[in-house]
């Protein structure tokens, strides 16, 4: 099959009163045949019509915000624009109009995380500490049609119009380990119908391991690289069990000489790690200000960004006046969280890369105990209420007796974290 390419093009309404930010996603065949035309689009602020050139309006390119389309036309179709034009009342529209727009970035698919890719273990069994994660992805090629089964039956149970509306799956799957210890694994994957069904193992990413221990695997001297690989998968498992996450960081990449591209790029590994409604990032004013300047000096300019709307919600949040700074603290901590427990990584290590030595160590607080020793040791306003979060995931088990899975579709309120954890107990108590 041809590859499509897209690359997010803004453009602003036409209206001078307006400007508004129109996002667009511009689809090519590279190599192919792309069609040329344009649509007639309708500003969703003020309602202004007006007409725009876009390739392959009717198949591979889309308004994602800001605009809806009326009509479109192909240049090839002799007379296609001008009737569209009379249409919409758009004649006398200049054919010569200079739009102010940008284009973003080139993408092709989607990329799918490896969870397997990142190379530091930090789930191992309880009994006799054997790497899990390598053997437990071995084994789950051989389960993935029983899953798509059990999402399928789902699937179907909605087009009858009875579904629900996950957010999530959350696949439970069972675990013998070598020696002879039974447990269980925890994986997750985002509930959208275009990547279903499951059709590699590593589409599923692992968050949890039950009874493994955390506390006693993540403990130590770590060079930088490897916190980073610790810290990914962590941040991997907050966004999925934790209602927030906090990132108390006084350092972001390093201010020498010539690192400036290795900065931007630290900052981006931020951003794209991240859930931006879920994340608090606390960092010095200068780290930020040290990532505005190099991000300027390598053709990725901040405010430009943000004048299109194309700027990370988490940058943009700390480029409002009343962003969360704080200029003395050395501290490092991050950490996931919901009103019940949370989750903390603490030690040495600031976001960087290289084989410098850092100690760092996991441990987990109910709720209360982290707020008093973190966060109100930092001495920062942070409202408890954006904690609060509800919703639905698609829950797929396997049975204890064969290789079967059954999906159910769970609500949780507060903690997804806790309703996971209740309904694999009471799963476990009526199999026995």
């Amino acid at each position: 099959m041809f590859e499509v390419t897209h690359r997010i093009e803004v453009v602003k309404c036409p209206n001078p009163s307006c400007k508004a930010n129109i996002q667009l996603s511009v689809g090519k065949v590279p190599g192919g045949v792309n069609d040329s035309g344009g649509w007639i689009l309708q500003c969703d602020n003020c309602n202004t019509k007006f007409p725009y050139n876009v390739k392959n309006p009717d198949d591979y390119s889309s308004v994602d915000s800001g605009a809806k389309i009326l009509g479109s036309w192909d240049n090839d179709t002799p007379g296609s624009k001008e009737e569209i034009l009379k249409e919409h009342d758009l004649e006398t529209f200049p054919e010569d109009f200079s739009f102010d727009n940008l284009l973003f970035v080139q993408t092709g698919e989607y990329e799918i995380p490896r969870f397997s890719d990142i190379e530091e273990n930090i789930f191992f069994c309880p009994k006799c500490k054997t790497h899990i994660e390598p053997i437990l992805y071995a084994e789950l090629s051989d389960k993935l049609p029983s899953i798509n089964n059990a999402i399928n039956e789902y699937r179907d149970y909605c087009v009858k119009g009875k579904g629900e509306n996950p957010d999530s799956i959350i696949v439970v799957v069972n675990y013998r380990c070598s020696c002879d210890f039974d447990t269980k694994g925890v994986l997750y994957k985002a509930f959208k119908e275009r990547e279903l069904p499951v059709k590699e193992e590593h589409e599923l990413i692992l968050i949890d391991v039950i009874g493994a221990d955390l506390e006693n695997t993540i403990d130590g001297v770590y060079d930088r690289d490897d916190c980073l690989s610790v810290l990914q998968k962590l941040l991997i498992r907050w966004q999925v069990y934790y209602n927030k996450v906090f990132l108390a960081v006084p350092f972001i990449g390093f201010d020498f000489k010539n690192s400036e591209a290795q900065r931007v790029e630290l900052w981006n590994w931020i951003l794209k790690n991240t859930i931006p409604h879920k994340t608090t990032l606390l960092t010095r004013k200068a780290t930020l200000t040290s990532f505005v300047e190099g991000s300027a000096n390598t053709g990725m300019d901040i405010n430009v960004l943000k004048n299109y709307g194309l700027l990370n919600p988490t940058v943009d949040e700390l480029t409002e006046k009343k962003a969360l700074f704080k200029r003395d603290f050395h501290a490092k901590f991050y950490a996931g969280f919901d009103r019940k427990t949370s989750e903390v990584l603490v030690g040495s290590f600031n976001i960087h890369e290289g084989s410098y030595a850092e100690n760092i160590h996991f441990k987990s607080y109910d709720f209360g105990d982290f707020f008093l020793k973190y966060i109100l040791k930092m001495n920062i306003i942070f409202d408890p209420r954006i904690i609060d979060e509800e919703g639905e995931f698609l829950f797929v088990n396997e049975n204890k007796d064969d290789t079967t899975f059954v999906s159910t579709v769970e609500k949780y309120k507060n903690s997804r974290r806790e309703r996971i954890y209740e309904i694999i107990t009471k799963n476990e108590t009526e199999q026995r």
